[in-house]
């Protein structure tokens, strides 16, 4: 086995050969590792309003329209509090790194 080789792991969700040390997949971009922080930020490629959702489902690894549809429905059967939560979490998470000034 070559030397190279020993310094690669396969994705869990692509199956592709990434590098022992990477935090997402360069072929997917799936988190494959914990970085021991939450970085939360907003979805600047994925968004309808603020990225919200967008910038969940990426840190979850589900679709951005299944976190949209919850925060609907939310909205609709919970007497508003998925925009009450969707707001706040607008102020709370953080523009995307790229954009920070």
């Amino acid at each position: 086995m070559s030397e190279s080789a020993l310094d690669l792991r396969h994705c869990p969700y692509c199956g592709e050969e990434i590098r022992m040390e990477a935090i997402k997949c360069r072929w997917c971009g799936s988190r494959v590792a914990g970085t021991g922080t939450r970085d939360w930020y907003r979805s600047t490629d994925d968004k309808m309003v603020a990225g919200v959702c967008g910038g969940l489902a990426e840190e979850f690894g589900v679709p951005a329209a299944l976190i949209r549809l919850g925060f609907a429905l939310s909205t609709i059967l919970m007497g508003g509090m998925g925009f009450i939560l969707y707001a706040i979490l607008w102020v709370v998470m953080p523009a995307p790194k790229h954009e920070r000034y």
